[in-house]
């Protein structure tokens, strides 16, 4: 809270100087006239060089193919490695579908995302000691009602990854933690569901909702 504090009122100071530069510095209670600031316009609003090139006039961009591949690796902690397995597999099926630009008027492709997400998730559940029991603690042989709560924290630590550990801590901390346990829940309440599936049913969540953020 501080930083942010500190940070708005630096922001504030440099934006009132280039407002008031050259200009009688005002009394208090008197407007003054707004004066546009040099440069600033919509041409440079957004970042000015985003992933696909060009000016983005809308601030906001989004995950192209590599980068969506690589925020399913980070989400999963290079555990799943788009270079082996069904990740790689699935991969050279859909590269060519997957978002090419970053402008959110003219990506397409985000299907294909949580497409990736199942085959990256379900190579963590592969062998005799697979990935979702030896790194999340999830016992295959157990009930999604034994595994609930490994289930909800696995969810929690694979959304963290791309999140900046905002999933477990941060202001929606609590509502993350109420999807997680009503999508285990809902799993649960299939006699026919293995915990296996509803670990699938979890990374795939948290691994593509991770996977396709927004940037600024």
């Amino acid at each position: 809270m501080k930083i942010r504090i500190a940070i708005t009122v630096a922001l504030f100071a440099t934006g009132c100087s280039d407002h008031l530069k050259g200009q009688r510095r005002p009394e208090v209670g008197i407007a003054v006239a707004p004066v546009s600031i040099k440069g600033n316009g919509l041409g440079n609003a957004g970042p000015v060089q985003p992933v696909s090139g060009g000016v983005n006039t809308l601030g906001v961009t989004v995950p192209t193919a590599r980068a969506s591949i690589g925020r399913i690796e980070n989400a999963l902690e290079k555990r799943a490695p788009a270079s082996t397995g069904n990740f790689a597999r699935a991969i050279a099926q859909v590269r060519t579908n997957l978002p090419r630009v970053s402008n959110p008027k003219e990506a397409s492709g985000f299907d294909q995302v949580q497409l990736l997400s199942y085959a990256a998730c379900s190579d963590l559940t592969r062998g005799t000691n697979p990935l979702m029991q030896s790194v999340y603690g999830i016992q295959p042989g157990s009930s999604i009602a034994n595994n609930e709560a490994a289930l909800i924290a696995a969810g929690r630590r694979i959304l963290d990854q791309n999140a900046a550990g905002l999933a477990s801590q941060g202001p929606a901390a609590t509502q993350v933690t109420t999807v997680l346990t009503n999508l285990v829940q809902a799993q649960a309440a299939s006699g026919s569901n293995t915990s296996t599936m509803a670990f699938m049913a979890v990374c795939i969540a948290a691994t593509t909702a991770g996977a396709t953020l927004l940037g600024i």
